[in-house]
Order: structure tokens, then C-alpha cells, then sequence
């Protein structure tokens, strides 16, 4: 039988494929009598229905099947007045062996389009070219080195921008080249400002901004939860530990090594800053020209993410998507003749 991705399955099609179970809420109906409402996803799509009481898969979903459980199943894919749903004619857990047919472990998981690797290179090639600083140049590249593994795979967020797997680098990259393309033009066309705008602190604090999301988040077999660091510390002040940390690592390491303290103390303020208002969260506002530009790079690309994914969920044929959603208005997407 062939093995379709989610996102491909239509009207009548009968396959198998590889899902997680990422809803299991058991219910009543307006009669009073039970059943399950489930939902089972991969990395493209997401498809909801009720597992009533009178079918076989009832007592196998109350007894068998469990959430954040990997799943290969046969199914019809039907559409009705209440969307699509799955018709399973056979389900079983997941085996090592399925890899060979392309089972993948994360497939539950929304991915990130572009390549975590070459995220990862794009981030440490603008480093490399516009950090002129060697200790801010060294301190950065060694906290991303040290957590590489992780870096390339965490999310930026819960649910509202970026909440996928290379998430962060995805919105760590575009932090930096838009916080690198302001402190550019801004230092050339104000060369006079005293001091002057720092690049090597824009670029290294775009690039950490968010680094204390590799301990505020972690990755469940459903999506991504907080940790308990992350619910009672958060990822600002996390964010600057880590400064802290590579810092007093890299000295104990290298007595060669050498980082003015100027300008550690001017890096860990865009962290701590970066999203400058004490009601969204951060410690300090802004106090520097550098932290400045690099709350303003990440407001726009978490708004814009945002707004991505309000039109993306928002039907065709709607001229405006509906105003309950993170930005409280509704998103125009275009007149419908």
C-alpha cells in the first residue's frame, strides 16, 4: 500500500501513513452518551474527528491508544459537512523497521522549510563578517558551538511565531540580518554619534537574544511545553547566564583570552532588553542605541511570523482573515470578485 503524507491524502483515498495521536479528550454527546475526540498529525497537517461509541475503534482508543503515540495506519480519507476525517481500517504503534519506509521520529513536529544546517552557517558566516571585536566574536561562537545540537533543532516559541523545529535559527537569522543591516546604515550615516553605534555588540546580541529558549522550551511528543526554569526564570535572564557562563568558561580555558567589560556588560543588556517593556517581559527597556535596533529587528520578524500564520490559516475565498487572533485585527487578504 502506498504511503502518503497528510497533507496528500484527498476525497477517496485509501493509504497508509505514519501519524502521531496529538489529541485524545474523551466527551459526551448532547444524548449524554461518550466519545473520543482525537486528532492524529504529521509534519504537514493535522486532521481532527470523533471516534464514536459504536464503532470497533472505540475500545482501542479507550484502552490502546495513547497520546503522543507514534502510528502507522490504513485509512479511507473521507470529506463531510464537518471536514475531513479518517476512516482507520488498521492501526498499530510504530517499529524500528518502518524507518526503512520513512518513518521519521520528529514527523509529528511542524519543521522549519529551510535547511537548520545551512541556518546555522548563515548565522556564524554574518557573525565571521561583521564582528570586528575578536573576544565578542570568540564568546559567541563558542556558545554556539557547545549547544549546537540543540540550537538546531528548538523552537522559538510556544505557538504564536516561529513554534516549530528550527525555529530559532529561522528567527535568530532573520533577527540578525535585519539588526545587522540597521546598526550598518545607521553607524554610517551617524559617524559622529559619541560613543559610536557598535555592529559587533548589534550582531552578537541578535544572535543571543534568544539563546535561553534552549532552556525555557523543550520538545514533548506533541509539541513544545515550558520548562519549569522556564516558567520561573524565563528565557531573558537564561539568556544572559549564558553569556555569563561562556564567558567565565573561556577565561578558566584561555588566560589569553580577553573580552572588555564594557562590552560584555553592553551584550548582556540587548538580552535583557531586548523586549524593552516590563509588561512583555523584560527586566530592563532599552538603554543603548545597539539594544534598540535589535528589540525592533525581533518585533517585527515575531509580528510578521504572526501575521504569516494568520493568513495562511485563513480560508481563500475570505477577503479578511477573523479579528481573534495575536494581533487583535483582522488581516486583509485581498478583494474577492
Amino acid at each position: 500500500m502506498e504511503i502518503l503524507k497528510l497533507t496528500d491524502f484527498a476525497e477517496g483515498v485509501e493509504a497508509d501513513a505514519f501519524v502521531v495521536l496529538s489529541v485524545r479528550e474523551k466527551a459526551l454527546t448532547s444524548g449524554g452518551k461518550p466519545y473520543w475526540r482525537v486528532a492524529f498529525r504529521d509534519e504537514t497537517r493535522e486532521i481532527a474527528f470523533p471516534i464514536w461509541e459504536n464503532t470497533s475503534l472505540f475500545s482501542k482508543c479507550d484502552q490502546e491508544w495513547k497520546l503522543g503515540g507514534h502510528y502507522k495506519i490504513r485509512t479511507f480519507y473521507v470529506e463531510d459537512k464537518y471536514g475531513g476525517r479518517l476512516d482507520i481500517r488498521m492501526i498499530r504503534e510504530v517499529r524500528e523497521s518502518d524507518r526503512n519506509d520513512g518513518y521519521d521520529p520528529d514527523m509529528g513536529m511542524p519543521k522549519s522549510r529551510f535547511s537548520a544546517e545551512q541556518m546555522y552557517a548563515d548565522i556564524l558566516e554574518i557573525l565571521d563578517q561583521n564582528v570586528s571585536d575578536a573576544g565578542l566574536l570568540r564568546l559567541t561562537r563558542h556558545i554556539f558551538e557547545k549547544y549546537r545540537e540543540e540550537i538546531l533543532t528548538s523552537s522559538a516559541a510556544m505557538g504564536k511565531h516561529h513554534a516549530h523545529i528550527g525555529g530559532l535559527l529561522e528567527h535568530t537569522r532573520n533577527v540578525l540580518w535585519t539588526a545587522v543591516t540597521l546598526a550598518l546604515r545607521y553607524a554610517e550615516t551617524y559617524p559622529e554619534m559619541d560613543p559610536p553605534l557598535n555592529v559587533s555588540v548589534a550582531a552578537c546580541g541578535a544572535a543571543l537574544h534568544d539563546i535561553g529558549k534552549l532552556r525555557e522550551l523543550r520538545q514533548t511528543p506533541t509539541g513544545f511545553e515550558y520548562t519549569p526554569e522556564g516558567n520561573l526564570i524565563g528565557h531573558i535572564v537564561m539568556g544572559r547566564d549564558y553569556v555569563r557562563d561562556a564567558a567565565a568558561e573561556l577565561r578558566q580555558e584561555d588566560p589569553e583570552f580577553q573580552l572588555d567589560f564594557e562590552l560584555q556588560l553592553r551584550l548582556e543588556h540587548t538580552i535583557l532588553s531586548h523586549q524593552r517593556l516590563p509588561e512583555w517581559g523584560a527586566p530592563k527597556t532599552n538603554m543603548t542605541p545597539e539594544s534598540l535596533l535589535i528589540h525592533y529587528a525581533d518585533d517585527i520578524d515575531a509580528k510578521y511570523g504572526i501575521m504569516k500564520a494568520i493568513l495562511a490559516s485563513t480560508p481563500e475565498d475570505a477577503e479578511f482573515s477573523d479579528s481573534k487572533n495575536s494581533m487583535r485585527v483582522p488581516i486583509f487578504r485581498g478583494i474577492k470578485e
